[in-house]
């Protein structure tokens, strides 16, 4: 039936990772391995849209927070999951049970089932896809090339883009899950030395060969501990970017419009895109200053001021009113020193602004 011998690969992948495996050859699903017996696949509100999947390699987030890895290989197709960052809340699983039609007398037994699963990093999680894929087929994959579905949106990563505010729902409460150990000082320090250095050559290169380690716990639910992890990374990439000479104001007023732009989501996955492209905002930044040192603090002043105000209708009176100059020489001295017109510069920094935060670098 197959060329290779998948259950026993499955089999193997179920063990080590504590996950469940399932096999769908042409659709239909053949082999299920996991250590216990759930009474309902934890999947099975999302299978087709996960056997939908297009992509060679993928994951599937749901409402609850759970992620589902999807690979593909020839007519077969391997789903791994359900794991999460932190195990769900008691309304969640609640919830969650009356969605896939388990009673709720049954709510003590199947939250034992699914806090037996593993949790995992959504970073760490992309690695063991990537692993197995390669086991399966001999192709490498960087992390970037793990495609997302998202439940609530049906559109995959590339798609992903910046939705109005939306009012948050009140945040369940849950104090169920185990503390994680703080073990990610080193890929902190790093990261920020790369910020400082403005190397987002090498940023892209940490993330793409690292696992983001655990940074303790700071809230009790996922959604909540995403947002305290990005306004924490916000502050200490700031100031980094700060260290490599990008002007206070513009890096604090920066952290203040992306910390907005993180409490406005409402979806994990889009709180880890906007937070991997914050660094590498901050980081380009610092490059751009760095390769202009030749610029006096007259024309940093007026860079900083124009980042600072890209959600404005900026006018080059208005720079030159707040830098107490005239209009006629703000403009030649500009010219003269960058190559470009004021309003050139302005346009060129707002598409700058709108492609770094609103979509993942590949």
């Amino acid at each position: 039936m197959y060329s290779k011998d998948y259950p026993y690969i499955a089999e193997n992948i179920a063990e080590i990772s504590r996950l469940p495996v399932r096999i769908y050859h042409s659709g239909e699903l053949t082999h299920f391995f996991y250590q216990l017996d759930f009474p309902t696949d934890p999947a099975t509100p999302w299978i087709q849209d996960m056997l939908s999947a297009t992509h060679k390699v993928s994951y599937y987030i749901t409402p609850y927070d759970q992620y589902f890895g999807i690979i593909h290989q020839d007519d077969v197709t391997f789903i791994i999951g359900p794991t999460y960052y932190m195990s769900p809340s008691r309304n969640q699983i609640r919830d969650y049970m009356a969605e896939i039609g388990i009673h709720q007398h049954y709510l003590d037994e199947y939250e034992r089932l699914l806090q037996s699963i593993t949790p995992m990093p959504l970073n760490l999680f992309f690695h063991l896809l990537c692993l197995i894929n390669f086991y399966l087929c001999g192709e490498k994959l960087a992390l970037s090339e793990v495609w997302l579905y998202d439940s609530s949106r049906k559109i995959s990563k590339q798609e992903l883009c910046e939705n109005a505010p939306v009012q948050l729902e009140p945040l369940e409460i849950s104090n169920d899950w185990q503390e994680p150990q703080h073990d990610s000082m080193g890929f902190e320090n790093k990261m920020l030395s790369l910020v400082s250095a403005g190397d987002v050559e090498g940023l892209n290169d940490l993330f793409s060969t690292s696992t983001i380690k655990h940074p303790g716990k700071i809230a009790n639910n996922y959604l909540r501990q995403l947002k305290n992890i990005f306004i924490t990374a916000v502050v200490l990439v700031s100031r980094a970017a700060i260290k490599g000479g990008l002007p206070s104001e513009e890096a604090l007023s920066l952290s203040d419009q992306y910390i907005q732009h993180a409490e406005n989501h409402v979806n994990a996955s889009q709180i880890e895109h906007l937070q991997h492209n914050m660094v590498l905002d901050y980081a380009s930044r610092v490059a751009e200053l760095q390769q202009g040192q030749h610029y006096d603090q007259f024309m940093r002043s007026v860079s900083a001021y124009i980042r600072e105000h890209l959600h404005d209708s900026i006018s080059v009176d208005q720079i030159a009113q707040e830098l107490h100059t005239n209009r006629t020489s703000l403009s030649v001295k500009f010219k003269q020193d960058t190559g470009m017109t004021l309003t050139e510069y302005i346009n060129q920094q707002k598409i700058k602004k709108r492609r770094n935060i609103f979509e993942k670098p590949t």
